[in-house]
């Protein structure tokens, strides 16, 4: 049913003032009843139509990242390498002969050997803190950065701020981003305890108290940028805390911003086992452990990284320890950050966070994503499934029951495209160094295919592959993780570190290390120059393909927009080629056309395969190796009816929810919102909604799923109500024009003894939609304009026929004067808690007018 409503709009004529608040009106009354035409005391769902919508990835999403540790990159300046500080090694911290002292490495090298990482076809490099560290602690140095002192200025042993400058302008000269390690949890060690005793003291032990002496809960009272940031008890320095801090006379004032210097803002608890409450509370190994709850803290932690984005043009930030921060830091930090990025129209601003995992549990690790929310994750679960299928030599079925779980990550403004892969970094340790581990005595020409073969893997998957630096060069690393996957990519003096093999050259850790010829080297540029010319490589949806053959993994990688489908298989087999019959969406007949051999990566592909009656390609894949190739034409359209049906959804069924607890971090589960598709041939996208019975004219978007299971996991939002009946809506698309809706019955969720959601957030009310003619002579003639209630800061993307539509994130929208506006107009907003789609607006033109009226018509 539609509103039956038109309004005749000439572009050339003046409107009047009063038009806007009208047309408001009557679009919200109409739409309300007229649309949707259910009283919410009925039990029928209201019949919406909700459309396919794409799968809203990040802005900033399909980076190639380098990983680097400043220190250990390139010396391009000696005069710093002491930072400015008098004594000895261990008063300024540098020391190459020692790993774990300063090298020398700094902003100037980096800037000096631009070309080598412009020429490894990486598109951002990410480096470890470069704010002023403590120079020296424990007997060792702040190479890595993670000990601030001043987190508004560039540590001395690096440069200075403006050299930081200098390296972030040539970088985006050179068309790379620079992504900024940052920290909020904790500081340098500066603060001790009265009687030396730094063993932890739990809450129930010595809870907090106010300086009344009043207990109060730190979880109770954590701000997440809403509601009164006045209303956290005042503390007393010698009253408050578990240990009584204490600060030498030499470091009162170490730190910057001065407001870091105040003891109260500190937990004062102890050392951390990493294990339960403490794992939030406790020091690590000594670093002064933030009060994160605390709105000054949140609130001055988003002024500090605010200025560097503004002053400096950094593109992104990674996360340090972000589990070890309560979720109501990351509420508030996360949004201010993004509107931030936004306001300086840098959409594709991204965060992710460090969630580490030995694990790498999808249900854990999304968490972080979709219910805190940063922007994105980490991928441990990689981590951990790529070294055992690659190192150990795993099952195909394992890996594949890994990214299966994928779907944890779809919400309503995020998936798990955007997702951060690695094989190793500067805490676990490096691949080269688990290839050894878990292949002893393997020779030296298989541990370099398997070096291949995991990269392989990483750069053809989904999610943005990351490049630790020195791996392109053969690293392995000395005896593991931390300090012993730190070398110098510089000739090192370090003896542990300078009479290291390295794989694929005769050099060692004695020898400058930026040969942009080493076999590695060469084998990484290539995959990233594979990822950069075809789209679909780099943020298709990676849908899994069945294999005769164990140790062999396959899977297609498409793009919506041009649809032709790649196939990428893979053989973990040391010595045994490996053959299979791989489904395909294509139909008989069809071609693939072989794109990348990685025996031969540098003399291009030869070879065509023809697709059988069944829709399977039949391949063949060496020991350790892995081939892609591309099929000749796009997806056929289909002409069987496409179906779609909810799953598992019974009406009227109970929805209840419990807690799950991880790292002293406590979740509230959620339910599998699925669907199976009759009719489909591998690739489909389906779209979730939700209706509650309050609010029956507003769906709520869960989210767009591009591969199979179909589904998305939800839990309620903060604002719905106890007892609160919901629906559940799936649209499924091919893309080709086929097109199928399922609806639950009224599900009723759980009355809300478990706060689940994001404290005191609304979800996004849309209130109106409409077309007006500007009389300010402020913007274009017309344009398209959207009232919303609920929690700020709204975030806005306009669709136009389906389509998102570039550069769209305001909640206004310019229309162009000509026939490209008409069709199909919505807008999607979305906050912090959730995102709202709004009722169509369709655009026809007269000879002489503009007519606006809504799709139902």
């Amino acid at each position: 049913m539609g509103l039956g409503l038109g309004f005749q709009i000439n572009p050339f004529s003046n409107m009047k003032p009063h038009f806007l608040p009208v047309w408001c009106s009557v679009f919200f009354v109409f739409s309300a009843i007229g649309m949707y035409g259910t009283d919410p005391g009925e039990t029928q769902v209201p019949d919406v139509a909700m459309p396919p919508l794409p799968r809203l990835t990040h802005q900033g999403a399909g980076q190639v990242f380098y990983f680097v540790l400043t220190d250990r990159f390139c010396n391009g300046d000696t005069s710093n390498d002491k930072g400015g500080y008098g004594g000895g090694p261990d008063n300024h911290g540098f020391d190459p002969t020692r790993v774990s002292h300063y090298h020398g490495g700094d902003f100037a090298g980096l800037t000096d050997r631009m070309d080598y990482l412009v020429n490894l076809g990486v598109s951002s490099v990410w480096v470890t803190p470069p704010f002023k560290n403590k120079p020296v602690q424990s007997g060792t140095a702040g190479y890595h950065g993670y000990w601030i002192l001043d987190f508004l200025q560039i540590d001395p042993h690096l440069g200075s701020n403006d050299s930081f400058r200098g390296f972030v302008s040539k970088a985006h000269d050179h068309g790379l981003r620079v992504t900024m390690d940052i920290i909020t949890n904790h500081t340098a060690d500066v603060i001790g305890y009265k009687g030396g005793n730094y063993s932890y003291r739990s809450k129930a032990d010595a809870p907090y108290v106010d300086c009344d002496g009043q207990e109060f809960s730190a979880k109770e009272h954590a701000w997440n940028g809403l509601g009164d940031p006045d209303g956290f008890p005042s503390l007393c320095v010698n009253r408050s805390f578990p240990h009584v801090p204490e600060v030498s006379h030499e470091e009162v004032e170490a730190k910057n911003p001065v407001w870091l210097n105040d003891l109260t803002l500190y937990h004062n608890r102890g050392n951390t086992s990493f294990i339960g409450e403490n794992s939030l509370f406790g020091d690590f190994v000594g670093l002064d452990d933030l009060f994160t709850e605390r709105p000054k803290v949140v609130n001055g932690f988003i002024d500090i990284y605010k200025w560097w984005i503004e002053e400096f043009g950094v593109d992104g930030f990674r996360i340090d320890t972000v589990k070890h921060v309560n979720a109501e830091f990351w509420q508030a930090f996360s949004p201010a950050i993004r509107a931030k990025a936004l306001e300086l129209g840098r959409p594709d601003f991204v965060q992710f966070g460090e969630v580490y995992s030995d694990a790498g549990d999808a249900m854990v690790l999304s968490e972080y994503s979709t219910g805190i929310p940063i922007d994105t994750t980490l991928d441990f679960g990689f981590f951990v499934a790529a070294r055992n299928w690659v190192s150990k030599g795993g099952s195909s079925d394992d890996l594949a029951a890994f990214f299966q779980m994928d779907d944890a990550y779809t919400d309503h403004d995020s998936n798990v495209h955007v997702t951060t892969t690695f094989l190793g970094n500067h805490d676990a340790g490096r691949f080269a160094y688990f290839l050894g581990l878990d292949n002893p005595g393997a020779p030296r020409e298989r541990l370099e295919a398997l070096v291949k073969l995991g990269h392989g893997l990483m750069f053809l998957v989904r999610g943005q592959p990351v490049i630790y630096y020195g791996d392109e060069q053969g690293m392995i690393g000395r005896g593991g993780n931390d300090m012993q996957a730190r070398e110098s990519l510089f000739g090192s003096k370090a003896p542990a570190f300078r009479d290291a093999a390295l794989l694929g050259t005769s050099r060692t850790g004695a020898s400058d290390k930026y040969d942009m010829q080493h076999p590695f080297y060469r084998f990484f540029a290539e995959l990233a120059k594979l990822r950069r010319g075809h789209v679909a490589l780099a943020a298709g949806a990676m849908v899994q393909r069945e294999v005769d053959s164990p140790g062999m993994f396959a899977f297609s990688r498409i793009d919506r927009q041009d649809q032709v489908e790649y196939l990428v298989v893979l053989n973990n087999s040391r010595t045994g080629s490996l053959s299979s019959k791989v489904d395909t969406s294509q139909r008989s007949g069809a071609s693939f056309a072989l794109l990348f051999d990685s025996r031969f990566p540098h003399d291009g592909a030869d070879g065509m395969l023809a697709v059988d009656d069944q829709g399977r390609l039949s391949v063949s894949v060496e020991p350790m190796q892995f081939m892609v190739w591309k099929a000749q034409e796009a997806l056929p359209l289909r002409s069987e009816e496409l179906g779609v049906r909810l799953v598992g959804l019974d009406p009227d069924q109970l929805l209840e929810f419990s807690e799950r607890t991880s790292d002293g971090q406590t979740f509230v589960s959620r339910t599998e919102v699925a669907v199976e598709l009759d009719g489909s041939d591998g690739f489909a996208e389906v779209t979730f909604g939700l209706i509650r019975e309050s609010r029956p004219e507003q769906v709520e978007w869960l989210g767009t799923d591009d591969n199979a299971p179909y589904r998305v996991f939800w839990r309620p939002a903060f604002d719905l109500d106890a007892e609160e009946r919901v629906a559940f809506l799936a649209v499924a698309s091919d893309l080709r024009g086929r097109t199928a809706q399922s609806r639950s019955g009224w599900l009723r969720v759980a009355e809300n003894v478990l706060k689940h959601g994001i404290r005191w957030a609304r979800n996004p009310i849309v209130k109106c939609m409409n077309m007006v003619e500007n009389v300010s002579g402020e913007l274009p003639e017309f344009h398209l304009q959207v009232a919303v209630e609920g929690t700020g800061p709204f975030e806005y993307r306009w669709m136009h026929d389906g389509a998102w539509v570039p550069d769209s994130n305001a909640s206004v929208l310019p229309l162009p004067g000509d026939v490209s506006a008409l069709g199909e107009w919505r807008v999607l907003v979305h906050n912090l808690s959730g995102s709202t789609l709004s009722s169509p607006l369709q655009l026809s033109v007269l000879p002489d007018a503009f007519r606006a009226m809504d799709s139902g018509q």
